[in-house]
C-alpha cells in the first residue's frame, strides 16, 4: 500500500488552517480598524466638549466670584487691568485643564485670554482672527439656544474644537479652545489610505501564501495519486507540476523510468539466466549424441566413397551436422560459468579478422564496406568473444544492407572507452523492434534463429562490455563500449 505524506501534508494543512485564520482576523480587525478610526473623530470632539463644559463653568464662577469681590470700586477697572485681573483668573481655572486655552469676551473682543500649559501668568496672547470669528459664531449660537455654543473646525493639519457661553449684557462671556494636533479630516484620511494599503498588501500576501498552499497540496495528491498509478503501470508518467514540487515529480519520473529499464533488464536477465541453464543442458545432452552420429557418418562416407556411390549425400549429411553443432556452440554461451580470456590487447586486428571473415558474403552481394581504426587501440577483452560478438553484427548488416549496400566499420577512443561502431545502408529498426531488440529467439527473419544480437550482448556483458543501438539514420547503427582498464584475471 501507498504510504500517505503523513507530516509533510499535516504540516502544510496546519499551515493553511492557521492562514485562513490570519485572513479572517485581518479582515475583521481590517473592519473593526475602519470604524474605529472613523468614529475616533466624534470620540474625540466629545470629550473635548466635555471637557470645555467643565472649563466654562468654572470660569463663570471664577469671573463671579472675583466680580463680587471687586464690586466695591467707585468705577469700573480700565480694559487693560481687567484684561490682566481676568488673565490670571482663566490661568488659575484653565491649568487644570491640559490643552485647553481660553478666557473671557468682551464687547467683541477677548479679554483675559490664557494658555496655561504653554504660557506664564498673566502672558498676553493675541488670537488669530480664525479662532476669533469660531468665537463669535459660538456666542451667537449660545444666545440664541441659551446654552453652550459650539463648533468644530479644522486648521491647517490641526482639529479646533470651540465652545462658548454667552453673559448678559455688559458682563464678560466665557470661552474655551483645544486643539489636536495633525488630526484634520486629510490627515485622517491619509492614515486611513496607509491602513487600508497595509491591509491590501497583508491580504495580498495571505491569499498568495494560500494559493502557493492549496498548489502544493493538489500536487500532493497528484504526486500520491501517480505513485498509485505506477504500481500498475511503469509506463505511467506524472504530469508536470508549476510550482515548487516540479523537482520532486522530476525525480519521481525519473526513478520511475529507471525503475522500467531496470525491470526490464532484470526480467531479460532473468529470461537469459533460465534458458541458459535449460538450453547448455539440451544442448550438452544433444552434443554427445550428434559426436557419435557424426563419426559413424564418416565411417559410412570412407565405406561409400570406395564404392564411388553416395558420397554427395553423406558430405551433405556432414555439413548439417556441423552446423547444428555451431548452433550447440551458440546456445552454450549463455552458460554462466563459461571461462573468458581477458586481458588487454589491440582492437585493429580482431575488426580486421572479423571483415575477412566476411569478405566472400560481401563481395557476394556487392556490398562496401569502409573499416576506419587506429592500430594504437587497445582494450581489456576475450579476442575470441569479441570477434564473435562482430561477426554477429557483421551478418546481420549484411542481410540488411542488401545488394549494393555499404557497411561502415569503425572504432575510437571515447570517454575511457573504446567505441566501435557498425553501421548499415539498410531500412533500419522501427520503435516496436528496437524495444525487442536483444531479446533471445525473436527475429524479423524469416529463416533466423533469433539467437544472434542475444548471444551479441551476452558475449560483450561477460566481458564487462556493453552494446547499444545508437539508431536508424539512415539505416541500422550499432554500438560496442569496451572498457581500457587494467587486464582482468582468468
Amino acid at each position: 500500500m501507498i504510504k500517505r505524506f503523513p507530516r509533510i501534508v499535516a504540516a502544510q494543512r496546519l499551515q493553511t488552517l492557521l492562514l485562513v485564520t490570519a485572513l479572517v482576523a485581518l479582515i475583521l480587525g481590517s473592519l473593526l480598524m475602519s470604524d474605529l478610526v472613523r468614529n475616533f473623530r466624534s470620540v474625540v470632539v466629545s470629550d473635548a466638549n466635555k471637557s470645555l463644559s467643565n472649563a466654562l463653568r468654572e470660569l463663570t464662577d471664577a469671573e463671579k466670584n472675583w466680580s463680587r469681590k471687586h464690586s466695591s470700586r467707585e468705577s469700573p477697572p480700565q480694559r487693560e487691568t481687567l484684561d490682566r485681573a481676568l488673565r490670571l483668573v482663566s490661568y488659575d481655572v484653565l491649568r487644570s485643564y491640559p490643552d485647553v486655552e481660553g478666557g473671557f469676551f468682551l464687547d467683541g473682543e477677548p479679554i483675559g485670554h490664557s494658555f496655561p500649559i504653554y504660557t506664564e501668568p498673566g502672558s498676553a496672547l493675541k488670537q488669530p482672527s480664525i479662532e476669533r470669528e469660531a468665537v463669535l459664531t459660538c456666542l451667537a449660537e449660545s444666545r440664541f439656544n441659551r446654552r453652550i455654543g459650539r463648533q468644530v473646525f479644522d486648521d491647517g493639519r490641526d482639529l479646533v474644537v470651540v465652545s462658548a457661553l454667552a453673559a448678559p449684557s455688559g458682563e464678560p462671556a466665557v470661552w474655551g479652545l483645544k486643539r489636536y494636533l495633525d488630526f484634520n479630516s486629510t490627515s485622517r484620511l491619509i492614515h486611513q489610505f496607509a491602513l487600508g494599503g497595509l491591509m491590501l498588501v497583508s491580504l495580498a500576501s495571505i491569499g498568495a501564501v494560500l494559493w502557493l498552499s492549496f498548489g502544493m497540496q493538489r500536487g500532493f495528491a497528484a504526486i500520491q495519486a501517480g505513485l498509485v498509478h505506477l504500481r500498475s503501470d511503469l509506463n505511467y508518467r506524472l504530469p508536470d507540476q508549476h510550482h515548487e514540487l516540479s523537482a520532486i515529480v522530476g525525480a519521481i519520473n525519473e526513478m520511475a523510468e529507471s525503475r522500467r529499464k531496470l525491470e526490464a533488464d532484470l526480467r531479460r536477465e532473468d529470461r537469459l539466466r533460465v534458458m541458459g541453464r535449460v538450453v547448455a543442458g539440451i544442448a550438452h545432452e544433444i552434443r554427445n549424441p550428434l559426436n557419435s552420429i557424426r563419426l559413424i557418418i564418416q565411417v559410412i562416407e570412407r565405406r561409400l566413397r570406395r564404392q564411388n556411390a553416395g558420397a554427395e549425400e553423406a558430405a551433405l549429411l556432414t555439413a548439417e551436422i556441423d552446423r547444428l553443432d555451431k548452433l550447440l556452440n551458440s546456445l552454450l554461451v549463455f552458460r554462466a560459468d563459461e571461462p573468458g580470456r581477458m586481458y588487454r590487447q589491440p582492437i585493429l586486428p580482431i575488426l580486421e579478422r572479423s571483415m575477412a571473415l566476411v569478405r566472400p558474403q560481401v563481395e557476394d552481394r556487392g556490398i562496401v564496406t569502409d573499416l576506419s581504426a587506429v592500430a594504437e587501440l587497445e582494450a581489456t577483452v576475450d579476442g575470441d568473444h569479441l570477434q564473435q560478438a562482430m561477426m554477429n553484427l557483421l551478418l546481420n548488416a549484411i542481410d540488411a544492407a542488401g545488394r549494393g549496400g555499404h557497411i561502415q566499420v569503425s572504432a575510437q577512443r571515447n570517454d575511457g572507452h573504446v567505441e566501435i561502431d557498425v553501421q548499415d545502408s539498410g531500412p533500419g529498426l522501427g520503435s516496436e523492434e528496437q524495444e525487442r531488440l536483444f531479446e533471445a529467439f525473436y527475429t524479423t527473419k524469416s529463416s533466423g534463429t533469433g539467437m544472434g544480437l542475444a548471444v551479441t550482448r551476452t558475449l560483450l556483458e561477460k566481458m564487462g562490455c556493453n552494446i547499444l543501438y545508437v539508431g536508424s539514420d539512415p539505416g541500422a547503427h550499432f554500438r560496442i563500449l569496451l572498457p581500457t582498464g587494467a587486464p582482468a584475471n582468468g
